[in-house]
């Protein structure tokens, strides 16, 4: 049963919804500002309930119009606070953390200082998109975020680079030469900083016969991959110059991305480490800046494109490791810090175990999150140590995701 209800929206929570109280019910409605009246059409499950909202009785101070009109005309699902102020927007990041933290992980933590970007729109390097068969024609989008089966055309994406853009269309304009199939998805990346040189990954289908006439008839593409339906990623197409990383591993952000990991670095050099491990060290960037700094390096990563990679450019006394961490971290230790940067399911409980059983801990561990929730239960399972810094970067603007880096030490006695 669905009930109208006259809401304020007192904050916002992970994911973008805002959050009201009714009568002791919990109320998230999406797409409102903290300080709005709002009336929405409210469905009770438990002590939870989803609002739709209906209409705006008093805009909070933050509220702003949004920018893009498929935010509101097609209810894109890929932004989620476009209707907040880019201020508003990071203080609700910054109180997700702490809010999350606290009653998650029990870590009673202020709201973190947050580090941005010049760039609020056309930042992203990296959009992936679904791909709709409609009769003889292809097209392209993003999914509603009230309803994840519909997917609308997208004419633009504001958040992501012009150049991005114009290579989704090379694409478009070449669909007919895409494998059979009803729906695909696809993910292209820029690969140079000052060029239009990007990668494709295609994910579905069976058969792709006509994969060279498609790479062909894409010249901004420098590479393709295929990843067919229960099948394994394949390269299909390269011109690029030079051995570069797997597709997987692109900066959507590259320039919070430098920030970040600048900060990571001098976090770990400041406890003066002779050794590091580097836990989902991904095309190892990290490690190496490390690792030429004098500090020996195990950069450890599944994937076996990335991890060649680091390999091929780590200097002696440096190594990486093609394995899960779960798998190969107990073999590393001990080290003088560890590093810590999942994705975002966060790390495996065998991490934390090891972790915390480890006869000499080390000095430091620097988590590198994506989402404050996997974090918070992860340090749920790290009693012994204590958060000496939490630090929040605004990678992704006009999203709710949000980076943190959490330095922890031993907890003395």
């Amino acid at each position: 049963m669905t009930d109208r209800l006259t809401l304020e929206i007192e904050s916002i929570a992970s994911g973008g919804d805002g959050v009201a109280r009714s009568d002791g019910l919990v109320v998230f409605v999406p797409r409102t500002a903290v300080g709005d009246r709002v009336v929405a059409g409210v469905t009770v499950k438990g002590r939870l309930a989803r609002g739709i909202l209906e209409r705006i009785e008093r805009a909070g101070p933050g509220r702003v119009a949004a920018e893009c009109v498929h935010y509101e005309g097609d209810r894109c699902g890929g932004c989620q606070l476009q209707h907040l102020s880019v201020p508003a927007q990071r203080e609700a990041k910054r109180r997700i953390i702490s809010d999350t933290l606290r009653r998650i992980g029990k870590r009673d933590v202020p709201p973190p200082e947050i580090h941005a970007g010049a760039n609020v729109w056309r930042y992203r390097r990296k959009l992936t998109l679904a791909l709709r068969r409609t009769g003889e024609r292809w097209m392209c989008g993003l999914h509603a975020f009230d309803d994840p089966s519909h997917v609308f055309l997208l004419k633009d994406c504001r958040i992501s680079d012009e150049r991005l853009m114009a290579v989704w269309r090379e694409i478009l304009a070449a669909s007919a030469h895409f494998p059979q199939a009803l729906q695909l998805r696809g993910a292209v990346r820029l690969l140079g900083d000052s060029t239009n040189r990007a990668a494709f990954v295609l994910e579905g289908g069976r058969d792709w016969d006509s994969h060279e006439t498609f790479f062909e008839a894409v010249p901004s593409l420098a590479a393709l991959w295929w990843m067919p339906e229960n099948g394994a990623r394949r390269l299909l197409g390269d011109r690029r110059e030079k051995r570069e990383p797997g597709a997987s591993f692109a900066q959507v952000n590259p320039e919070v991305a430098v920030t970040l990991e600048t900060f990571v670095v001098d976090a770990v050099m400041a406890h003066a480490p002779a050794t590091v491990v580097d836990a989902y060290s991904g095309a190892g960037d990290v490690a190496l800046a490390l690792a030429v700094r004098g500090v020996h390096v195990v950069a450890i990563e599944l994937d076996a494109e990335a991890s060649a990679w680091a390999a091929s450019r780590l200097p002696a006394g440096s190594r990486a490791v093609t394995a899960r961490v779960e798998d190969a971290i107990r073999n590393t230790l001990p080290a003088d810090v560890v590093i810590l940067n999942p994705p975002r399911t966060g790390v495996d409980a065998r991490v934390t175990s090891a972790l915390g059983s480890i006869a000499t801990a080390p000095r430091a561990i620097v988590y590198v999150s994506c989402d404050p929730a996997t974090l918070a239960r992860d340090l749920s399972r790290l009693p012994g140590w204590t958060i000496a810094r939490l630090t929040a970067f605004d990678m992704f603007p006009q999203t709710a995701h949000v980076e943190t880096v959490c330095e922890l030490v031993p907890v003395t006695a």
